[in-house]
């Protein structure tokens, strides 16, 4: 697909998305305004404009491709049938994302994540009792997804919200740089993190270094270290190869292996230790390793929320690729 066809794809995308109706409909439409769009793209470049520039021109003078697709198909209340799909599956992977940690918490016997915000264990496991709590955890979670739907388009359209283009196939630059980066991680975590991870106390001699590092962070290295080395194989495999079947089950283990790693390092005791600080900090040194505590606990919590939702992305393209 050329970068013309990509920017004609991306602006009817926005008008689909502000549309509803059915899918028939919606083709119709979008048929006729890409035509329009061809038409006038034509007349540019007989008249002696350069195409990327008379296509750039033209959809420009069209508008707001959301005001353009909701003006033939008025959006609904709350969604569109041809959002019941899209719907669905953001639903099932912030249900599975969100369910996960429930086990993850349940398993650990105390909640996880910040304040208000964490997700408390199930008391009294049992069939019945975890029946109830995926239920009443779905019903939620279809909620929430429910106000995003119906809210983004129409503050995409009153902020004018840009749209992020996903890229066609991986880019392989960033995938390169990302294995960089990580690599770079992992060489921090083995051998730096007790220089990068200290308090570095005045002294009558200079300064005295105190680690901090925790027994959560301590405990789980080794999976830690297996989840940074797949990561690294995957972002050069991705960049080499490209998405295949088989890079996508690289992908997906890797996944599951960082999420198990950090479902572990959430369940320990301690993450951040100040007990080495004691003298120098004094009473205060208990509040600062509880702020500092919450602090990577909440970082860990979005970590392993976000891996989750990306092994249900992996499974659904998986499936996708079957069929």
């Amino acid at each position: 697909m050329s970068q013309h066809d990509v920017k004609v794809q991306r602006w009817l995308d926005e008008a689909d998305a502000a549309m509803s109706g059915d899918s028939e409909s919606r083709r119709d439409v979008l048929m006729e305004l890409q035509s329009a769009i061809m038409d006038r793209v034509d007349e540019r470049t007989d008249k002696g404009a350069k195409p990327d520039e008379a296509l750039d021109t033209v959809l420009q003078d069209m508008g707001d491709p959301g005001e353009i697709g909701s003006s033939f198909l008025p959006a609904p209340i709350l969604i569109g049938s041809h959002q019941t799909r899209p719907f669905m599956i953001n639903t099932a992977l912030l249900f599975a994302a969100h369910f996960v940690l429930v086990i993850g918490a349940t398993v650990a016997g105390k909640s996880m994540g910040p304040g208000d915000l964490s997700v408390s264990p199930v008391a009294n496991p049992s069939l019945i009792s975890m029946f109830t709590r995926a239920l009443t955890t779905l019903l939620f979670d279809a909620g929430l997804m429910l106000g995003l739907f119906a809210l983004t388009p129409r503050l995409a359209r009153t902020f004018r919200l840009p749209r992020l283009a996903l890229a066609v196939r991986p880019d392989r630059r960033r995938c390169f740089e990302g294995a960089a980066f990580v690599a770079l991680v992992l060489i921090a975590v083995n051998f730096l993190r007790h220089d990068l991870l200290a308090l570095y106390i005045p002294t009558t001699d200079g300064a005295r270094q105190v680690p901090i590092v925790g027994t959560g962070i301590q405990h789980n290295l080794l999976f830690l270290n297996v989840w940074l080395i797949l990561v690294v194989a995957r972002d050069l495999l991705y960049g080499q190869l490209g998405e295949k079947r088989w890079t996508l089950w690289f992908d997906l283990v890797t996944c599951a292996t960082g999420l198990f790693a950090l479902l572990r390092v959430m369940a320990a005791d301690s993450l951040i230790d100040l007990s080495g600080a004691q003298e120098a900090l004094g009473p205060s040194a208990d509040g600062i390793g509880a702020v500092l505590n919450q602090v990577f606990y909440l970082i860990t919590f979005v970590g392993a929320a976000l891996l989750a939702t990306r092994v249900m992305r992996r499974t659904v393209r998986l499936a996708s690729f079957a069929n």
